[in-house]
């Protein structure tokens, strides 16, 4: 429970737009919306931190529009939310290790059957 409350917090605290982290210089982590889902709130729970992002509005992501994360030590779970203080989920994915050097992780959600499907990528997804 206490993890969760700092996930919430994480997410509260840290409203972004555009590309979460530092304009995407020291991004290891990018979090993709390649779907048609309401998505208002991506985080980025590593093993040793949590970061949270959401557009300053808090309107939901369009197509193509991302979140950038600088990583802490993996794995990471991304996890996407419909509503943050609902705590309503979308989907997540986990990413069991760090890129490979100088390469950096691209999480891309996708409309699927029963909800998100995700993809990660060391390359920007072709289409989107």
């Amino acid at each position: 429970m206490k993890k969760l409350v700092c996930l919430f917090f994480a997410c509260v605290l840290t409203v972004l737009s555009g590309c979460g982290c530092d304009d995407g210089r020291n991004v290891d982590l990018v979090f993709i919306n390649d779907s048609n889902a309401v998505i208002v709130a991506v985080v980025a729970d590593f093993d040793d931190q949590t970061s949270g992002a959401q557009l300053a509005d808090s309107s939901p992501l369009k197509r193509s529009e991302t979140f950038g994360f600088e990583a802490g030590k993996y794995p990471a779970t991304v996890i996407v939310y419909e509503d943050i203080e609902l705590r309503k989920e979308l989907g997540r994915v986990t990413v069991r290790e760090a890129p490979p050097e100088e390469e950096r992780w691209y999480v891309t959600a996708h409309d699927g059957g029963n909800g998100l499907l995700f993809t990660v990528e060391t390359e920007w997804p072709e289409g989107v």
